[in-house]
């Protein structure tokens, strides 16, 4: 079943999505979730840390685990999906590091799909994944594609991905990236979907057709039991 909500903007949609994060830590305080990257879930980040600060909730047994990263690039890199969260999720919470399960970013091969997906079986799976849909449709970094890895692998990236905002501060060309597979992302027992940002109006529209198709792995989404998709409605209508 998947839930579509209409928020009134980005403003409206944020504070819900960190309102329903702190609603799953409440409800299972040893949560495992996992978040994505990027200009989509920065609000709802920001919002979710002040709202931890200011209501003394105890996060200590959380772990947050890194959808995806781009390969090639160090990990202190400005540009990684490592340092965002470190920036905007693990130093604000003052987190362990064992409290963030992340991808390496250099020299790695198929090992490091295994060393992440064994980390995750052994705590029982995701409790919540949080997600945004890319401009070209996809979801973490599985790519638009005639056939889709189901597993955790390293991808190959659309050309569109490869101006990615996140990317302009690389200091190279990055045609690389780790991720979960769709088959890892749709074992999460819940599933938080954010669509905004500009650029998406196609991706938007042809997800919301609720066809499947490779051409848009966030439409394999609709094969979820558990989906909640928060919409900013000042962009994106619904109509």
């Amino acid at each position: 079943m998947q839930y579509i909500q209409y928020c009134s903007d980005y403003d409206a949609l944020s504070d819900r999505a960190s309102e329903y994060l702190i609603t799953v830590i409440r409800d299972k305080p040893d949560a495992t979730i996992c978040l994505a990257t990027g200009g989509t879930p920065l609000l709802t980040y920001r919002y979710f840390v002040e709202k931890i600060n200011q209501r003394k909730i105890d996060i200590r047994q959380v772990t947050f685990v890194k959808l995806d990263e781009w390969v090639g690039i160090p990990l202190h890199s400005p540009a990684t999906c490592e340092f965002f969260l470190q920036q905007h999720i693990v130093q604000p919470l003052g987190l362990r590091t064992e409290q963030l399960i992340g991808f390496q970013s250099e020299n790695i091969d198929e090992k490091e799909c295994e060393r992440v997906t064994e980390i995750i079986t052994n705590r029982g799976g995701l409790d919540l994944c949080v997600l945004g849909l890319g401009k070209n449709g996809h979801l973490g970094l599985n790519e638009p594609a005639d056939a889709l890895e189901p597993f955790c692998h390293i991808s190959n990236l659309d050309e569109q991905t490869r101006q990615h905002d996140m990317l302009k501060t690389a200091g190279c060309s990055v045609t690389q990236g780790i991720t979960l597979g769709l088959k890892d992302i749709l074992n999460a027992k819940e599933i938080l979907l954010l669509v905004a940002g500009e650029g998406k109006y196609d991706a938007v529209e042809k997800y919301m057709t609720a066809t499947v198709t490779t051409a848009i792995p966030a439409s394999f989404l609709w094969l979820h039991s558990n989906v909640n998709c928060l919409v900013d409605g000042s962009q994106y209508s619904g109509k």
